[in-house]
């Protein structure tokens, strides 16, 4: 160690200086080796680490966003299913029908001289349920009542209309219409459950 003392005091100094340097340029490099380098790859491996989550948080709010969309569309088709089997009911309702028919017929100011359900007939998803109608009243009342059923909720097609006018009429200032029609209503009919159902 004494030698290398000796040789460094009887070296010039250019020869002093640039053995400094060498030896600050070797430190730097080492300490930029340990410690910076060292940091430099974990801000890279961090900043790896969060454009991996920043991308796994994107595709879950994806799937969140996509999930309340699928929510908002089954509630959907949900109230519209609802809304279609109040049209096209499962259940035959016919007590229901006839109280409605019945009423419909009243307020418009007809005489219903006869209601009379006919047997159902099966189309491929669903059925057809007749009922027979008389009502007797003026043209503008059964005009006004055929419109009051066309509005009703459930789906009643009127055909086979006959008109007549009443020959014993007691009210000789208006003119009084028998009228006999087929009002004919619907429900949907279940095949898959129909398949499935145990046979009698």
């Amino acid at each position: 160690m004494e030698r290398l003392i000796e040789a460094l005091n009887k070296a010039s100094n250019s020869v002093k200086w640039g053995g400094l340097a060498a030896v600050i340029v070797v430190l730097t490099a080492g300490n930029f080796y340990f410690f910076v380098q060292e940091a430099a790859d974990r801000i890279a491996q961090q900043a790896d680490e969060q454009r991996t989550l920043e991308q796994q948080l994107a595709e879950k709010k994806a799937i969140a966003d996509n999930l309340t969309d699928r929510r908002r569309e089954m509630d959907q088709l949900d109230q519209k299913l609802q809304e279609a089997l109040t049209e096209l009911p499962e259940q035959k309702d016919i007590d229901e029908l006839l109280a409605q028919l019945n009423d419909v017929g009243k307020k418009s100011g007809l005489e219903i001289a006869r209601v009379e359900p006919a047997p159902e007939s099966n189309e491929s998803f669903f059925a057809r349920i007749p009922v027979k109608m008389m009502v007797s009243g003026n043209y503008h009342e059964i005009a006004l009542f055929l419109q009051e059923v066309a509005n009703m909720r459930r789906i009643v097609n009127v055909n086979n209309i006959n008109l007549k006018v009443n020959t014993s009429n007691t009210k000789p200032e208006k003119v009084i219409l028998n009228s006999d029609f087929m009002a004919t209503t619907f429900r949907f009919v279940d095949n898959k459950a129909k398949k499935g159902a145990p046979k009698p």
